[in-house]
């Protein structure tokens, strides 16, 4: 899960640094402020795994891909802004049930960076590079949303302690949902992972694949365990529907 409540010093010079190679023109007082209100997003108690934490980690593994990157500057702006905002999951979770919510996110990128004086090239780019991550499919043909994307899917190649503690997150997020719709929605995510040809699509990233099969394919076991069992104990039909409590 993410254990992190507050954001390391580090992250805010990131942010201006990140800001400054973009062509920002705002004043350094008003980029900090806006930068600390962002990480205030991150750093929100309802982000269990959705906070800094899982900022932080995008944030490194951009680094470890950046050679990848056509403008390594951009990747790391949208990855500031890529779960800045959350929204309720279905309503057949019930309870609370949070996911990111990319189209958010990225008019909140766009219409912050374009204050900060970003030229509107590149805030519209950063906020492409958000929406990208809507369809969770490697984009071969970009590489900035490719490197984006390989980073924020990086947990999927996490040890897999750490790894059961991402997935442990998620679920943490929907607390009080009906447990019968939380675990059929992981499920769902789950085979669509595993029904890929590729989870990621760097050619730094070729050695995660295995791990990454191998964390997923453990969690859809014991997660079809748990459905069996909760579905003893209540035996009621659910209803069909598409979700995405988490990823």
């Amino acid at each position: 899960m993410n254990s992190r409540t507050e954001p390391p010093d580090w992250l805010g010079a990131v942010w201006n640094r990140a800001l400054t190679e973009a062509g920002a023109t705002a004043p350094e007082a008003e980029i900090a402020r806006l930068g600390t209100k962002l990480l205030d997003r991150w750093c929100n108690p309802a982000r269990v795994f959705h906070g800094i934490g899982h900022l932080i980690m995008v944030l490194e593994k951009i680094d470890e891909l950046s050679q990848e990157a056509s403008c390594p500057c951009l990747v790391r702006l949208a990855a500031f802004y890529h779960g800045a905002a959350l929204s309720p999951g279905p309503a057949q979770l019930g309870g609370r049930a949070w996911s990111e919510d990319e189209a958010a996110s990225a008019e909140l990128a766009y219409s912050q960076l374009t204050h900060l004086g970003l030229p509107e090239t590149k805030a519209a780019r950063v906020r492409a590079l958000v929406l990208s991550l809507g369809g969770r499919s490697p984009d071969l043909r970009d590489p900035d949303a490719a490197v984006l994307g390989d980073a924020e899917r990086a947990v999927l190649a996490a040890d897999p302690r750490a790894y059961r503690a991402y997935a442990e997150g998620l679920r943490a997020e929907c607390e009080g949902g009906a447990p019968i719709a939380v675990l059929e929605a992981r499920i769902g995510v789950l085979r669509s992972w595993l029904s890929r040809g590729r989870l990621f699509s760097t050619s730094s990233t070729a050695a995660w694949e295995e791990t990454a099969r191998n964390n997923i394919e453990a969690e859809l076991v014991r997660a079809l365990k748990e459905l069996a069992a909760a579905e003893a104990l209540d035996p009621a039909p659910e209803h069909d529907f598409a979700a995405k409590p988490g990823e």
